[in-house]
């Protein structure tokens, strides 16, 4: 067994926000329907409410791999851009253990994945 986690954070332009959690929960709700996906929660920062943030859980590389080639990803990439305001952030981790178990008997240092001008997942 193994797990990969996918972290993102997307500030958004102050009037923008309703419109962007739509957009953020429609490719969640899609996500969440794929092969692989383990979780897909979609929160709003406590202390900067315009600021929506992503928590993946993916079964395999592979799984989120087909995630980012999927028409939902595309859609919301085409989509966000216009409504985000600042820098977004993401992060990938290769998980080797859960409580002390092993899930991934080797790591595999893989290159970011541009997706669009300003948003890069790692």
């Amino acid at each position: 067994m193994s797990m990969i986690i996918v972290k993102g954070s997307f500030p958004i332009k102050a009037d923008q926000q309703p419109v962007a959690l739509d957009l953020v929960q429609a490719l969640a709700s899609a996500s969440r329907k794929e092969p692989g996906c383990l979780s897909y929660e979609v929160y709003v920062q406590a202390d900067e409410p315009r600021v929506i943030m992503v928590w993946q859980q993916w079964s395999s590389l592979d799984a989120l791999e087909v995630h980012f080639g999927s028409e939902h990803v595309d859609a919301f990439l085409d989509a966000i851009p216009d409504l985000i305001d600042g820098e977004v952030h993401s992060a990938r981790y290769d998980v080797s253990s859960v409580d002390g178990e092993p899930v991934l008997e080797e790591v595999q240092d893989i290159a970011p994945l541009v997706l669009a001008d300003n948003i890069t997942l790692h």
